[in-house]
Order: structure tokens, then C-alpha cells, then sequence
């Protein structure tokens, strides 16, 4: 689990800043999956990266997500978040992979101030969803909650 943490918030700081959009979609791709949230970790005015456990949470609930992937063209992740599933206008989908056991879409706002990230494991069902605002400002704030979804 450490080794994949590390992983991914090395793919996540390695995309921060780069612009272009990265789409390497193989397959088509549909599943609808529920996810229970394991922890989640804050860093914001009040907390530098502090975690709290599920319990600790008072709007812990399970998450249905439906995930939607079109070969070479596109990738959605609907039920996760306002911001996935209700894109406004804009907004830049800077990295959307779907291969092998991998899912990452990483879409920011049009301004650039708000980004959203996912990661999935399609073989565990690990998820990380981070949640980025005020980037590049000293007081970026993120939210980072980590999931086990039944992808079966």
C-alpha cells in the first residue's frame, strides 16, 4: 500500500504542472463500482497533512461511481465528485489514462486554481481521490481520501 502511495503522488506532482493534456485511453471501458472510504488525509490552514481514519469523518458514506472510458477519445468518472461529474465549461482534462489495471484522470479548472485527481487500481480496487485548490498560491490547500472499491 506505501509503495503505491508513493507511486502515485509521484505521478500526481510529476503532472501538477504540465499543461498539455496526456490521453492514452486503450479500451472502452464501463463499470459501475461502490467504494467505502478507508481514510483521508488534510492540508489546509488548520491541518499540514494530518489524517483521520473513516470513523473520524462525519460525511463518511459509501460513493457509487460509474466509470466511462471511450477508446482514444475520453474519460469519465461519474458520482465521485461535483467536479467529475458536472465539469463546467472550461476545464482542462490534462491527464486521462485508462490501460491495464490503470485508471488516472487529473482535471483542473478553468483558471487553474482547482484541480481534481483520481487513481485507480483496477486489480485491488485501491483509489486515491486528491483534491487540489489555491494551486500555486502559498496557502494550496488538499484534500486527499483514499478508497476500496468492489471492481469485480
Amino acid at each position: 500500500m506505501k509503495n503505491l502511495i508513493s507511486i502515485i503522488l509521484v505521478i500526481l506532482f510529476l503532472t501538477q504542472n504540465v499543461r498539455a493534456a496526456f490521453l492514452n485511453i486503450t479500451i472502452d471501458f464501463n463499470k459501475s463500482s461502490n467504494c467505502k472510504l478507508d481514510k483521508q488525509i488534510l492540508k489546509n490552514e488548520i491541518y499540514d497533512y494530518k489524517e483521520f481514519s473513516a470513523d473520524q469523518i462525519k460525511d463518511n458514506k459509501d460513493t457509487k461511481i460509474n466509470i466511462k472510458a471511450i477508446k482514444s477519445q475520453e474519460l469519465k468518472i461519474i458520482g465521485l465528485s461535483d467536479f467529475f461529474t458536472n465539469a463546467p465549461n472550461g476545464v482542462i482534462y490534462d491527464t486521462q489514462i485508462l490501460k491495464d489495471n490503470t485508471i488516472l484522470l487529473r482535471v483542473l479548472s478553468k483558471d487553474e486554481m482547482y484541480s481534481e485527481s483520481v487513481f485507480i487500481n483496477k486489480s485491488t480496487g485501491e483509489m486515491l481521490h486528491e483534491i487540489t485548490t489555491n494551486i500555486d498560491t502559498p496557502n494550496q490547500g488538499k484534500e486527499i481520501s483514499f478508497f476500496t472499491c468492489d471492481m469485480s
